[in-house]
């Protein structure tokens, strides 16, 4: 009895083992596995976006099939956003505090928008204004002028 008692209890501490054998360790290159993840709740991380060229192309491609761009001004939308791209990039990886690069992101935004303005019609505009609320729901920011609902955050 007290025989099969221990095999028992050897067999389901057996099974019950498998699982953990199982489990992947984590490797100091994956990021995905040791937890550092980009996102605002993360704390200070060094700034990585994307290329300034890719990001303004795709923004410009997006724009250009959504509000009906001809190529001059599909070329003149992707001027523009690279040269937004570009500020964007300079901004984040300059040595100023969160407060001061809010303020910078902010003015090369309305910048951005004023001379958007003076290239697409009245109409492409305003449906850049409502693509633009749309994408910004996403983010945390809030409706189709892209106020946010959290001031704090950016």
């Amino acid at each position: 009895m007290f025989k099969n008692l221990i095999a028992l209890g050897g067999l389901l501490l057996t099974l019950f083992s498998f699982p953990l054998l199982a489990q992947q360790t984590a490797t100091p290159d994956d990021p995905a596995q040791t937890g550092q993840r980009m996102g605002r709740s993360r704390g200070m991380q060094q700034y990585q976006a994307g290329d300034p060229t890719t990001r303004a192309q795709r923004m410009t491609d997006q724009m250009t099939k959504q509000l009906g761009l001809d190529e001059a001004t599909s070329k003149k939308v992707y001027d523009l956003t690279l040269a937004r791209a570009q500020k964007v990039d300079a901004i984040q990886k300059g040595t100023d505090d969160n407060k001061t690069k809010s303020q910078a992101l902010k003015a090369n935004a309305d910048d951005f928008k004023t001379k958007l303005k003076g290239i697409l019609t009245p109409d492409q505009f305003t449906k850049f204004e409502a693509m633009r609320g749309r994408m910004g729901r996403g983010r945390g920011n809030g409706g189709p002028a892209g106020e946010k609902s959290d001031p704090g955050q950016e």
